[in-house]
């Protein structure tokens, strides 16, 4: 079941982006190794709880350092890394991520994640989902994309493996680490 949401979800991906507007390069990543997210009230409780779960857990090994945000900030040179909202997106599809505010090619300094409001027929988020929608903001990318090159279904990349794989892959860690790297000493 799992694994015919992702594929669903990527075949539904053209009506995404025509709704939400052309996403950036799949590896986009934020601009600094303090990830700030903010969870808009469009999500319940119980969504909430599971992006911030995932992205603490998940992201916390990693040189990225996790901050949760009670407001966000949506213009300035501090804008919130990545925010969080539920709204209409096609019944198949789980969640997109799209750059709002492109500082480069590469980089980006605010993205937005929005998972579907309607979860009947694709059941509710977990941190599997957070973990993948929210790739963009940190470079991840699917497998093909991936360095070295990668199976969809490939296990190594973690959240971004077609399956649902709770946590991130060693190749994920790695790819995070070599763009955030942290100097001894530094605070992230």
């Amino acid at each position: 079941m799992r694994t015919r949401r992702r594929i669903a979800s990527v075949l539904t991906a053209v009506a995404a982006v025509a709704a939400l507007g052309v996403p950036t390069a799949d590896a986009a990543v934020t601009d600094n190794a303090t990830l700030t997210i903010y969870r808009q009230g469009s999500l319940t409780s119980g969504e909430k709880s599971v992006i911030s779960s995932a992205l603490t857990g998940y992201y916390g090994p990693t040189d990225l350092a996790v901050s949760i945000k009670s407001s966000g900030t949506y213009t300035g040179s501090s804008e919130t890394d990545i925010v969080y909202q539920a709204g209409a997106l096609p019944a198949t599809t789980i969640g997109r991520t799209w750059c709002d505010d492109a500082v480069t090619a590469r980089k980006c300094d605010q993205h937005y994640v929005r998972f579907n409001d309607n979860t009947s027929s694709i059941g509710a988020i977990n941190k599997s989902n957070a973990c993948h929608e929210s790739r963009r903001a940190v470079g991840l990318t699917h497998g093909p994309q991936a360095s070295p090159k990668l199976g969809l279904y490939d296990n190594r990349l973690g959240c971004m493996s077609y399956d649902d794989v709770y946590g991130l892959g060693s190749n994920n860690i790695q790819n995070i680490n070599a763009t955030y790297q942290v100097q001894p000493g530094a605070v992230p």
